[in-house]
């Protein structure tokens, strides 16, 4: 089930154009854990981020909903690649930035689903 926060959550995520490749990171996720909570998607902020990029590059999902939300991005992590230019840099953060504990979903012009991902749908 898919399922959005609140009203300016949807908001965000409908007023700009989103990033095809976040696109398919969002499917990819979806299907893979069907129960997803969007809870933050475009924003205007101080600070640039992937948040307040046109087109949007970032989105967070609640990460309460999972028994162990860290193995989650793990997964995202290892069946899909950020950057090839950048390895440290990665798709899927658990983290908790100021407002709570959650999965930061990002995206680039270099992100690719993996070859270990590929093969498991074949």
């Amino acid at each position: 089930m898919i399922r959005i926060k609140d009203i300016e959550t949807l908001g965000g995520m409908l007023l700009h154009p989103t990033h095809p490749i976040l696109i398919d990171l969002l499917k990819w996720t979806v299907v893979r854990y069907s129960d997803t909570v969007f809870t933050c998607g475009w924003e205007q902020r101080k600070i640039p981020s992937v948040h307040s990029m046109i087109p949007l590059r970032g989105m967070d999902i609640r990460s309460r909903i999972y028994d162990d939300p860290q193995s989650v991005a793990d997964d995202i992590n290892a069946h899909w690649e950020y950057d090839h230019e950048r390895p440290g840099m990665k798709c899927a953060i658990y983290h908790d930035t100021g407002r709570g504990r959650h999965i930061h979903l990002q995206s680039h012009d270099h992100t690719i689903l993996t070859q270990n991902a590929i093969s498991e749908s074949s």
